[in-house]
């Protein structure tokens, strides 16, 4: 009897680990059963999640406890987007107006305000004091002093749901691209040097269409829109604008359900996570040319997806809904083996040219202690960004270069027996 027992607690605990592993996303406890309306990752295990109710969830450990940092602050409003430019700098805006900024990684928060009073949605952050804010008056807010002057232009009268920037290599003298998505069209401009917004009108096909939300691939690489369209029915939508395309094509997935594609986050050139409503997760692995569902935990609306790199992410949406990953959506049982880098491998750093902040990425397929250094003209160390073991992955290091001079410098990856180097340009 005692053996059947323990064969059936064995078969039960079995039956629960399987379940474990197959799981492709884990629901989070958030605290809060009020909308949750976007998400932003520091690091593979830090992340902000902001929220209607007026909380500001920060996680350290990937999500496993959330702590809320709104409690000190003076005033509380439906907080409504999060951007952060580096590890330490970020910014959160409200529905009425209000601004948040952090220069410690999201542990204390200070106060701003948009100078008029205005209904904001959108934040997108260039550098520790340099960000923009849409409103849903078609408004364009941007300070260079964090918040403290700003400066304005009404560029729609439609909302601007979304702005984002091209995250490749860019021409300093021509400017880095940026833009803002309303429900109908996409303004682009440019900054460093700054140039006048132009209005391209999206491609949609069926006349209620909108879009939600943009994001070009991390590193460089195509662009795209989410949102929806359809006459007696929402369908989702996917618009992607390769670097050489001259307009946005619809490249959805060829089955998909009845809703709307509201957050879309791109990691790499290949990998492309987009979230809507009813729990939808889809991701694409090559560049958005095919699209395969991935099972999620929740048929809630999700109103936000960030990753930090391929396989690190979370998605935020309604009655506080928290979903998290750790190896890209995919189940526990499949061999993670064959989802490693097959190669080490040393990227072009992000932007480059670039003013003050900088991204290097690097794989490695096996473990080993790793050093990357930055060295000037001179063949000086400059700044040490990675010194120590790593595990076989892909990995993000920023470089935060405000208190260096303009000019040539170099990043130089140690792995092992390898070595590689580069070339970066600062420019301010």
């Amino acid at each position: 009897m005692k053996s059947i027992i323990l064969i059936l607690i064995l078969t039960i605990a079995l039956l629960i680990n399987i379940e474990d592993l197959s799981a492709q996303w884990i629901q989070q406890n958030s605290g809060t059963t009020q909308s949750l309306t976007d998400v932003v990752m520091i690091d593979t295990t830090t992340a902000i999640v902001v929220g209607r109710d007026g909380s500001i969830l920060r996680t350290t450990d990937c999500g496993s406890n959330w702590i809320d940092v709104a409690a000190p602050l003076s005033f509380i409003q439906p907080w409504k987007a999060v951007d952060f430019c580096g590890t330490l700098n970020g910014v959160i805006i409200g529905e009425f107006g209000g601004i948040l900024i952090t220069t410690n990684g999201g542990i204390n928060w200070q106060t701003r305000y948009i100078p008029t009073e205005q209904k904001c949605l959108s934040v997108l952050q260039l550098s520790p004091g340099y960000f923009y804010v849409g409103a849903d008056s078609g408004w364009v807010y941007q300070t260079a002093d964090t918040g403290k002057t700003w400066t304005s232009e009404q560029i729609s009268t439609d909302p601007i749901r979304a702005l984002f920037e091209w995250r490749g290599a860019y021409i300093f003298t021509f400017g880095l691209p940026i833009f803002a998505l309303t429900p109908y069209s996409l303004f682009s401009s440019t900054v460093f040097p700054s140039s006048s917004w132009a209005e391209t009108a999206l491609p949609f096909q069926i006349h209620i269409s909108q879009g939600f939300d943009g994001e070009f691939c991390n590193g460089g690489g195509a662009g795209f829109i989410v949102g929806f369209q359809g006459d007696d029915r929402a369908a989702p939508i996917i618009l992607r604008n390769s670097v050489s395309d001259t307009t946005w094509y619809d490249v959805s997935p060829i089955t998909k359900e009845d809703g709307i594609f509201v957050g879309v986050s791109a990691p790499s050139a290949n990998v492309i996570y987009v979230c809507g409503t009813g729990g939808m997760i889809y991701k694409s692995a090559d560049g958005g040319d095919t699209w395969t569902v991935s099972a999620t935990p929740t048929t809630q609306n999700l109103n936000a997806i960030y990753f930090y790199d391929e396989n690190h992410g979370f998605a935020v949406g309604d009655s506080g809904v928290i979903l998290h990953t750790s190896n890209g959506g995919l189940t526990g049982i499949d061999n993670q083996e064959n989802h490693l880098p097959v190669k080490f491998v040393l990227k072009q750093n992000y932007p480059n040219p670039f003013n003050q902040m900088t991204t290097i990425s690097f794989s490695l397929p096996v473990k080993s202690f790793v050093s990357l250094k930055v060295f000037d003209l001179a063949g000086r160390e400059v700044s040490s960004l990675v010194s120590e073991e790593l595990s076989a992955g892909e990995y993000l290091r920023q470089w935060n270069a405000a208190g260096f001079p303009s000019g040539i410098y170099f990043y130089h990856l140690q792995f092992g027996s390898k070595a590689v180097t580069k070339k970066l340009v600062l420019l301010k």
